[in-house]
């Protein structure tokens, strides 16, 4: 394995040199160094998504577990070429590089862009993206590029169904993932083909899978060392190794008695609204709760609330129904992009 960093390349006994170029890669080339010193433990920093950011411990037998199972899921070559081009101290980025140890791949490492197709000039088989890496890829017109890239992966926060259906027309290997840092990355990948309200995630080989009574996804294998890891992430299971993620139980939205999923319903709506938008809910002395619209940037038109309100009445209860849109100048976000909701709601409301 060599890595290859601004055209030269740097073998792991060079790792000090590659630093001085890099400085901010300092964890990913801790963890390389710990990797080759046959360390058994890790420390993986959370993304703060569902509460404050942490460090948590995990085993080199989970790492080795989790680059085992997508290296066989996607039937990666030890000749195959990997690129980061995420944030280096991302789990993503360790995560990637544990996949090249393993698998004696070759790393090509680029700074975080938008766009990071546009200064790539090494062939790549394999890469790793995030939601507004692609956008910006869409946008700038170079999305076709990716064809040449084998298998690629794209995490950190869900996409939206255009981009969905832009990618689903690239004919080569585009999967979105489903993991979290307790579970050592991503357990399951979800093919970006067909239609986008169809797409269902399938777990990795040697991932058991099963629901809760809050139909609440629960996870087993080596990455969990194999104890049932309880998450949050309401699903319908599709089959024993196959699920639709529908929302998280602490985004549900309590109106009158109605358990609502913000995520089902942004799902539906998303090609009404051109800006980043969720569904959330203020207080209501009747019914607890009520849904509202909080857009970033620009207010959402009146006749466009109009529009939205009459779709979703058509699927679902009235309580489903938008009662009010409001907007905020930029969401709360986490590192890797995701919108942070009840800190978003909370702003939101305290303007007005």
């Amino acid at each position: 394995m060599k890595i290859v960093f601004e055209r030269s390349d740097y073998h792991l006994d060079r790792l000090d040199e590659w630093l001085t170029k890099y400085p901010k890669a300092t964890k990913l080339i801790d963890f390389i160094t710990q990797w080759q010193h046959n360390h058994d433990t890790f420390q993986f920093q959370t993304s703060g998504s569902t509460g404050v950011p942490k460090s948590i411990d995990v085993s080199r037998s989970q790492i080795v577990a989790s680059a085992s199972a997508t290296i066989e899921f996607l039937q990666l070559k030890k000749s195959d070429t990997a690129l980061i081009c995420l944030e280096p101290n991302f789990v993503a980025s360790l995560m990637m590089a544990a996949r090249c140890l393993a698998n004696d791949m070759d790393l090509i490492v680029q700074k975080p862009s938008s766009n990071p197709l546009k200064t790539l000039k090494e062939p790549i088989d394999f890469a790793s993206f995030v939601p507004v890496q692609i956008y910006k890829m869409i946008e700038d017109g170079t999305i076709h590029q990716l064809k040449s890239i084998e298998n690629i992966l794209i995490g950190g926060a869900p996409l939206t169904s255009s981009a969905f259906e832009q990618l689903s027309n690239i004919d080569t290997n585009i999967y979105a993932t489903y993991g979290m840092t307790e579970t050592v990355s991503h357990i399951a990948l979800m093919p970006i083909k067909g239609k986008f309200i169809e797409a269902e995630y399938q777990a990795l080989p040697g991932i058991f899978l099963k629901q809760d009574d809050a139909d609440c996804l629960m996870i087993q294998g080596a990455v969990t060392n194999n104890e049932w890891l309880q998450t949050n992430d309401i699903v319908e299971l599709t089959d024993s190794n196959k699920f639709r993620w529908l929302g998280r139980r602490d985004h549900v939205i309590n109106s009158g008695g109605i358990k609502i999923h913000p995520e089902q319903l942004e799902k539906i709506i998303e090609g009404f609204i051109d800006s980043d938008f969720i569904i959330s809910w203020k207080a209501n002395d009747k019914l607890g709760s009520e849904c509202i619209i909080i857009t970033e940037g620009q207010p959402l038109q009146e006749n466009k609330l109009h529009e939205i309100q009459q779709v979703i009445s058509i699927k679902f209860s009235k309580k489903h129904i938008p009662k009010q849109a409001l907007a905020v100048k930029s969401f709360e976000r986490t590192d890797s992009g995701k919108i942070k909701r009840e800190e978003t709601r909370k702003q939101t409301l305290e303007l007005r």
